[in-house]
């Protein structure tokens, strides 16, 4: 049985013959990626003759003329972007090596019995963030061995969200989501629990608005860091399931990660950027794994018991028993935007003009 994930394998030396091999391995994609790069070279070089042969060199170094620096900011940000791309580009290139990054990960994941897929499959659950956008799909994804106490898998996940122009291009943006979903063992109500730590804005970072009328009251201190949701009539299992000692726990862990069980699966997810090749983040993993999930896997069955023959079907996995906001947080910042613009128009021009 493993108790935790060993992350000191992380930082081990690897022996540069271990390293060769996984570089040999994957010498195809780097002569696509050399490709890519020649390509990109080549561009660069016609940008730098157009430049020079159009004159457009002495013009550009004529504008940084100090006798009208107001007419010519646009010259000085142009200066100072291609500076800070500079600076970035060096910091960048000073990054451990991918290859070797990749070693220290394959030697991860077989200490601590897990597999690991590059190039995953959409994910087959049910969750507000497998339910949105367009082009969904899963970078990575590591799912437990048979040495595990129950089953479980940490991914990556993105979609697309933007609306489709009339020529079929799209002005869209590319949604990230980092999640820990855990098999229970039996049917869980749908409940969500919304952490207020990554909330920007007053706006949820959870991608659904629920009715103020499905809050959960949780015990004083708590309810100043989670919102917890219940379909109705579900309330005691959501506080069985997220008892004070879970979110005391989740808090102190990972408090930038929300919560909602469906079907079988109590999934954690977040926004947050994690990457999968330090032992910072496996760290983190392995409280919410071996800690909080575990607490929750192994009470949910004793905890629900008494609840099991009084559970409707609306409850039973694959449905959505969680009801949808009205009026949602994107709706109320529009109608604000609009207020004050309307606001200005009249303070500026219409009626009210010279009362400020």
């Amino acid at each position: 049985m493993i108790p935790s994930f060993d992350t000191s394998v992380l930082l081990d030396e690897i022996p540069p013959q271990e390293v060769a091999a996984l570089v040999q391995q994957a010498q195809g994609a780097q002569k696509r990626l050399s490709g890519v790069a020649l390509v990109a070279l080549v561009v660069v070089c016609l940008a730098v003759w157009m430049v020079c042969s159009l004159g457009m060199a002495q013009a550009a170094v004529d504008s940084f003329s100090l006798r009208s620096p107001v007419l010519n900011v646009g010259s000085y940000i142009f200066l100072a972007g291609a500076l800070a791309a500079g600076i970035g580009f060096f910091l960048q290139s000073r990054g451990e090596d991918p290859e070797l990054q990749l070693a220290r990960l394959e030697r991860f994941v077989q200490r601590n019995g897990l597999r690991y897929v590059k190039d995953p499959k959409r994910p087959r659950l049910t969750g507000f963030i497998f339910e949105q956008g367009d082009e969904p799909r899963s970078e990575v994804r590591f799912r437990s061995g048979p040495g595990h106490p129950f089953p479980f898998e940490i991914a990556r996940y993105s979609y697309r969200t933007g609306p489709v122009l009339r020529d079929r291009s799209k002005r869209s943006t590319r949604v990230n989501w980092t999640y820990l979903a855990l098999t229970a063992g039996r049917s869980l109500p749908r409940t969500l629990l919304n952490a207020k730590k990554n909330d920007r804005w007053l706006v949820s970072s959870v991608p659904a608005s629920l009715a103020s009328s499905q809050l959960v009251p949780l015990p004083d201190g708590l309810q100043d860091h989670f919102k917890l949701y219940a379909p109705d009539g579900h309330a005691p299992e959501a506080l069985q399931m997220f008892t004070p000692g879970v979110l005391d726990m989740l808090r102190r862990v990972a408090p930038d990660f929300d919560v909602e069980t469906a079907d079988d699966q109590i999934i954690f997810f977040t926004r947050k950027y994690l990457d999968l090749h330090t032992t910072q983040s496996w760290e983190q993993f392995s409280q919410l794994v071996f800690g909080v999930g575990a607490a929750m896997v192994t009470g949910v069955e004793e905890r629900l018991a008494p609840f099991a023959g009084s559970t409707p079907a609306a409850a039973l996995p694959g449905r959505t028993v969680l009801r949808r906001s009205r009026v949602s947080p994107a709706l109320l910042m529009f109608a604000g935007a609009g207020a004050v613009l309307l606001a200005a128009r009249l303070l500026l021009t219409g009626p009210l003009a010279g009362l400020l």
